[in-house]
């Protein structure tokens, strides 16, 4: 239970496709701030179990690379939360300096020990843009991530986090549970920031604030998917005895524990729905060969053939309505390749006169050239570009069962095609491709509350900016939505993190 181009237009609607960041080398470089400290000088700052130096060394070594890799996007070369990407997250990144993390096993205001530190890199955290590591990273790089983020607090040298809060024994889930439950909600006075249900409508739900000053989001307790270190029976029990520290939310460590289990009773009595099963951040997509021709026809009978994959999907503005799920599939034939995208909405959202843009939207992003290397899921960098394909809801898009203005505008009255290619090697580099270059087509059928778009184009292009796609091999592909009903554009939006794509 948490507190918690064509045209300018267009440009700036996909200027943040993805988060904009720099991937950084794996070189040993120190990080500014701590010049100073040798990866020799950084072992006295933390204490792994056991081993020898040189063992703790190199776990150092390996943490700095790798927290260089997939972590300073968001919290900064000296874990502050400064990312280059933090402006456009919300809740905004983890500010680790401070040694106050949320999510622990260990009393209120105690340092988390290092199984907290693991399980929260290893799980991410729902309802925000943190991911779950341990989908696309090994274990070794997962302690070593423990490890190298303490040496952002001194905390970590002065404290040794020993004690953990006992759970106990779960008692029945049962009508009298329940009820006690609820009068406990009441009388601990959770509705006044969660609601009478916990469905967030407390009158002090938008008057809270962190520990550094950033309003702090009050989550529906009725959505399992949004019940930050998880919605099981522990795990919400856990959080009620721990507090999360650093937001509003209390530890309720004073409750007895037959009463916060008749408390943690009552909230997953409220559940609107029983969470599914998470979809791994990182699948694989499988291009199937066909001999057949490929058109941009959605509801083409060929695609019937095609293999389907469920790719998940992270709001980066904490907005629990709407999808997190796609499903993509894949087509290539001698000269074309296709690619078919399907998600839920409840509504159309195309351009219109007299309408606000928040239009929906699709984007497809390629590492250029086919390169599987590291390249972080953002805008791309230095030496490796990547190569975008973006679709938003033009007056060409078909919408069966739905009156739509038959004035609906096109984005760009000099584009027959509602897809527009970019190309970014890093951040502030987005770039337009010329018409010249301009191959990707691409059209959306909206029916029955789904969106489906097919995007197509040539396996491969003169173009040296395009990826390109051969006869066999692998590539990685990424994906964005934007819901225009949830006013969802630019860096609001929901994001994959990058997918293989295989030629079998």
């Amino acid at each position: 239970m948490g507190l918690t181009v064509k045209s300018t237009v267009f440009f700036f609607s996909v200027l943040l496709f993805f988060i904009p960041v720099q991937v950084f080398s794996e070189s040993q470089d120190h990080l500014p701030g701590i010049k100073s400290k040798t990866i020799e000088d950084l072992i006295g700052m933390t204490d792994p179990a056991g081993g020898t130096a040189r063992e703790k060394a190199d776990l150092l070594s390996k943490g700095k690379i790798a927290y260089r890799q997939f972590c300073i996007h968001c919290h900064g070369e000296q874990g502050q939360g400064k990312g280059k990407t933090s402006p456009y997250l919300y809740p905004h990144s983890r500010d680790m300096t401070l040694g106050v993390f949320k999510f622990r096993s260990t009393p209120s205001n105690a340092l988390p020990r290092d199984e907290d530190l693991y399980r929260t890199i290893r799980n991410g955290v729902p309802g925000t843009a943190m991911p779950a590591w341990g989908d696309v990273l090994n274990d070794q790089t997962l302690l070593a991530l423990v490890e190298y983020i303490k040496i952002f607090s001194d905390r970590f040298q002065l404290e040794s986090p020993d004690y953990i809060m006992p759970i106990g024994l779960e008692p029945a889930f049962d009508r009298l549970s329940i009820k006690k439950g609820a009068v406990l909600y009441r009388e601990l006075r959770c509705d006044r920031c969660h609601g009478k249900e916990g469905e967030r409508v407390g009158f002090l739900g938008q008057e809270l604030n962190d520990a550094w000053g950033n309003l702090s989001k009050v989550y529906d307790l009725r959505w399992t998917e949004l019940y930050k270190r998880g919605a099981s029976s522990d795990e919400v029990y856990q959080t009620l005895i721990t507090g999360m520290d650093g937001t509003p939310m209390n530890a309720y460590d004073y409750v007895s524990r037959d009463e916060l289990w008749h408390l943690v009773h009552f909230l997953q009595s409220r559940y609107k729905q029983q969470g599914s099963a998470l979809a791994k951040m990182s699948r694989t997509i499988y291009s199937l060969r066909v001999s057949e021709n490929l058109d941009v026809f959605p509801q083409a009978i060929i695609w019937e053939q095609a293999p389907k994959a469920q790719v998940k999907l992270r709001s980066l503005q904490s907005i629990y309505k709407g999808t997190n799920m796609l499903t993509v599939q894949s087509l290539r034939n001698n000269k074309k390749i296709a690619f078919r995208l399907q998600w839920s909405d409840v509504s159309p959202d195309l351009a219109q006169p007299g309408y606000s843009r928040f239009l929906d939207g699709a984007a497809l992003q390629f590492v250029s050239k086919s390169s599987i290397q590291s390249t972080y899921y953002g805008m791309g960098e230095s030496n490796k570009p990547v190569n975008i394909w973006h679709w938003r809801a033009d007056s060409s898009q078909q919408v069966m069962g739905r009156e739509i203005d038959s004035h609906s505008m096109k984005l760009d009255p000099f584009r027959e095609e509602a897809v527009e290619e970019l190309n970014s090697s890093g951040f502030g580099t987005l770039t337009v491709q010329t018409l010249e270059d301009q191959q990707v087509q691409g059209k959306g059928m909206w029916r029955d509350g789904k969106w489906t778009v097919v995007f197509i184009r040539d396996l491969v292009t003169d173009s040296p900016f395009d990826a390109q796609f051969y006869a066999a091999g692998k590539a990685m592909i990424a994906l964005a939505l934007w819901d225009g009903a949830l006013k969802e554009k630019n860096a609001n939006k929901r994001v994959s993190f990058w997918q293989e794509l295989k030629f079998p």
